[in-house]
């Protein structure tokens, strides 16, 4: 249990930040302290707020010396907002922490001995700022007015409430934001439309998820709300095109399920393109509102190169994705293989897959919906030469991982966004007679302390 400390104030240097939290760390009094908004490098004045026998948590009173890791900020609402959190750290430095965890948490929950595997170091995104494809904005409410942002920054010293940060802009999505942010809060306003809150389940405007092709710069702006009638949108739409002619399609998704995730429910289109088209690797994708694509389209075409390279893909050899989403992947290595088949748990994204196919002339592909376990269990695939997996934050499952060896590939391409799932699951397969030869990490999320990794193993 931690206990409140009141007014003892200790001048300390931060040693280090503590991913995935960003918080920063210094030891005082055989204490490790975790220092929210603190930088490595930074000498400072705190105020102990919580601490148990092995851990406090310490609040900045005052930087004495700043640490010359420190920078400006570009987003005038960084450190309320909990979408950035390390933008004011250069970003040569964030780049280093991110593969230092990397290695400290492959060892420590993987029991993974690096020495031995090709560690590459960590490839940069192209672009640290402005590099988002999605961008999903949340409805609440300040002062009894209904404004639009980001939910705030968790700190461990005040209970999680889920507020809405109002924002102007977003300098890691689009510049288009601060265009389209003023015209739905004007909407609201104007008809008393109110913001959802997801501790009562009250309130009616949910989210507003805007998509931009970074290839094409086209939009595509989703309004997602609880079921219940809603003002003509053509008006809003003819007043977004208007001011963004980039917007190409619009749409409105009825979500009625509890808590804050984006759901897709009834699937409305308003008006426009039912769909906008992004280029990656030379290939056209069509991207709906419930289609799984990677956020940062450049790093992810980088990433998608290095799995031919890394897994020595050959034109005679097999190819299985497994959690292909609308098999970005699965599409981009259709030219260096055989065949290829994919399987994803959501039948829009198996829709989407076959149709990039179409779009992109491609005959080698075939996709399966359902979940991965439930699908493997039915279907025969023998003699898969390469597997490439890129499952969710929870990794893969016990029975996921079963059906993997069950097919005993002879080479796997695991691309992860999880560094303590990816380590889990490799020790697993490490102890069914798997080699891992490289691990690739990709600064996918600048900014942020999430970071992308692809590892090759092949079957000893």
């Amino acid at each position: 249990m931690y206990k409140t400390v009141n007014n003892q104030l200790i001048t300390t240097e931060i040693i280090d930040i503590a991913l995935p939290n960003n918080y920063g760390v210094a030891r005082a009094d055989g204490l490790v302290v975790f220092v929210p908004e603190a930088i490595v490098g930074d000498r400072v004045i705190i105020r102990i707020l919580r601490k148990n026998k092995k851990v406090a948590y310490g609040e900045i009173i005052e930087i004495v010396a700043p640490s010359p890791f420190r920078v400006m900020p570009q987003c005038p609402h960084f450190g309320l907002c909990g979408g950035c959190t390390f933008q004011n750290l250069a970003y040569e430095k964030q780049l280093e922490l991110k593969e230092n965890y990397l290695s400290q948490t492959l060892k420590r929950i993987g029991g993974l001995d690096i020495k031995n595997i090709r560690i590459f170091p960590i490839t940069p995104s192209p672009d640290t700022y402005l590099y988002r494809n999605k961008l999903e904005l949340a409805f609440g409410e300040s002062e009894g007015k209904i404004i639009m942002g980001l939910r705030e920054r968790v700190s461990p010293f005040k209970n999680y409430q889920g507020k809405v940060i109002l924002i102007e802009k977003c300098p890691v999505s689009s510049t288009v934001a601060e265009k389209i942010i003023p015209l739905f809060i004007a909407f609201a306003r104007k008809h008393g439309l109110a913001a959802y809150n997801t501790f009562t389940g009250r309130g009616f405007l949910r989210h507003l998820i805007l998509r931009e092709s970074k290839s094409s710069n086209e939009l595509m702006v989703i309004l997602e709300t609880t079921e219940g009638i809603i003002p003509d949108l053509i008006p809003l739409w003819q007043s977004l095109i208007a001011v963004v002619p980039g917007v190409k399609s619009f749409y409105r998704i009825i979500n009625n399920k509890s808590g804050d995730d984006f759901h897709t429910g009834k699937l409305i289109h308003i008006a426009g393109k039912t769909y906008i088209e992004e280029t990656l690797n030379n290939f056209k994708f069509r991207v709906f509102p419930e289609s799984f694509f990677q956020p940062n389209t450049k790093a992810a075409e980088i990433l998608y190169r290095r799995i031919i390279e890394l897994t020595n893909l050959k034109t005679d050899e097999k190819l299985l994705g497994l959690y292909c989403g609308a098999g970005p992947i699965e599409i981009s290595l259709s030219g260096y293989a055989k065949e290829v088949i994919g399987i994803d748990s959501l039948q829009a994204n198996i829709m989407n897959a076959h149709e990039n196919c179409k779009a992109n002339n491609v005959k080698n592909c075939l996709f399966y919906a359902g979940k991965v376990e439930a699908i493997l269990s039915k279907i025969n695939l023998d003699k898969i030469d390469l597997l490439i997996v890129d499952p969710p934050r929870g990794g893969i499952s016990k029975e996921g991982l079963e059906h993997i060896f069950r097919i005993n590939p002879k080479k796997i391409g695991y691309v992860s966004c999880n560094p303590s799932t990816l380590a889990r699951d490799l020790k697993d397969i490490s102890m069914h007679g798997y080699s891992i030869t490289d691990i690739a990490p990709f600064d996918f999320f600048p900014q942020t302390p999430h970071i992308e990794t692809l590892v090759a193993l092949f079957k000893s």
